[in-house]
């Protein structure tokens, strides 16, 4: 059988005593909260020393100027409400609106700025947020190329009202195919009788190509620039040979003298002659008519007596323009002589040199 213990003397006294100490010590401890609550709410009231003791750090940037501030905001709506910083419809904000804060936070509000923007000559008016010309064009898709040309620099800050200014670049590259004139000679040969010609080549034309690049800005060429000018095919010469080896006589009365075919024309001293007037005085100061001819001293030394079949003996005393080569201009002393006479092949015998 479990028995119950007798109460010891004095313990109702113990107990009278932790009571009294346990009140006493809960009434010091209501009047001390109390106290510190009287002290405690009046700060409530100053916002500044409540977001310094108990608000997160963030930093503010708007207009290029950065501010630190204590928040109790929960996005980023709510910091920018809490300083007073109001949005157009076109301004940006970095990070969104929504976004959560968090201490340390960077929060970036971007104004919109009208702008006047000109891309490859065609020109409109916008409005933009952006710090820099390059992050305007970048906002506006515009589509800058490496070769473009930005005015004024990218790295320029944006202001209101600004200028900009894409000048499209472009580079083309072609190549120009001409042809270089092949030149015409006349080479002699020996082995030929005198006067005979020959085509030893009928000749071709060259080729060239040049290489070229033009610049353009907005369409418009700006620069020309030869890369590259190449002969890719060389001419080839016409060439004609004409012979030397002088034909000489073996019988008859100009035994041993050099004989000539040559193309005879007729030619008097007035001013119908085809070609323009002939004078009275040939060019070695001889008096022109019959027995006076024209050459060319190249062919025939002038002063050198001669014999022409169907016309007789004659000087060869005077020079013509259009008389080269195996062509003669025999001289009469009229115009219906001349004329009668036409235009036919003769022989020339070359009687004496000069």
């Amino acid at each position: 059988m479990l028995q119950v213990a007798s109460r010891v003397p004095g313990s109702d006294l113990l107990l009278g005593r932790i009571r009294r100490v346990v009140v006493a010590s809960f009434s010091h401890f209501l009047a001390g909260t109390l106290v510190a609550g009287l002290l405690i709410v009046p700060a409530v009231s100053v916002p500044p020393l409540w977001h310094l003791l108990l608000g997160r750090s963030v930093y503010v940037s708007v207009d290029g100027r950065t501010h630190a501030y204590g928040t109790l905001g929960r996005t980023v709506a709510d910091v920018l409400r809490e300083k007073n910083v109001f949005l157009n419809p076109d301004d940006k904000i970095s990070p969104w609106a929504g976004a959560l804060v968090w201490p340390g936070i960077q929060i970036t509000v971007t104004r919109a700025r009208p702008v006047t923007v000109t891309v490859g000559g065609t020109t409109r008016s916008t409005v933009v947020a952006a710090e820099t010309v390059a992050e305007a064009l970048a906002a506006l898709d515009l589509g800058v190329r490496p070769s473009d040309r930005v005015y004024p620099d990218p790295s320029t800050a944006l202001t209101e009202g600004m200028r900009i200014t894409v000048e499209r670049r472009d580079v083309r590259t072609w190549v120009n195919h001409s042809t270089i004139p092949f030149p015409s000679l006349v080479v002699t040969d020996p082995g030929m009788y005198k006067w005979r010609r020959a085509v030893r080549s009928a000749g071709q034309v060259g080729v060239r190509e040049v290489t070229v690049q033009v610049q353009y800005a907005d369409g418009r060429p700006v620069s020309v620039e030869t890369l590259t000018d190449v002969v890719t095919r060389l001419p080839i010469p016409h060439v004609v040979a004409i012979g030397t080896h002088p034909v000489i006589v073996s019988r008859g009365p100009y035994t041993g003298r050099e004989i000539m075919l040559m193309e005879a024309t007729g030619y008097y001293p007035g001013p119908r002659n085809w070609g323009g007037a002939v004078g009275d005085r040939t060019a070695i100061g001889m008096r022109a008519g019959r027995g006076v001819v024209a050459v060319d001293p190249s062919v025939i030394p002038l002063r050198t007596r001669l014999h022409i079949e169907g016309y007789g003996d004659a000087v060869a005393g005077d020079t013509g323009g259009a008389i080269r080569g195996n062509r003669i201009d025999l001289g009469f002393n009229t115009y219906a002589e001349a004329i009668q006479f036409g235009r036919r092949p003769v022989t020339v015998y070359l009687l004496t040199n000069p």
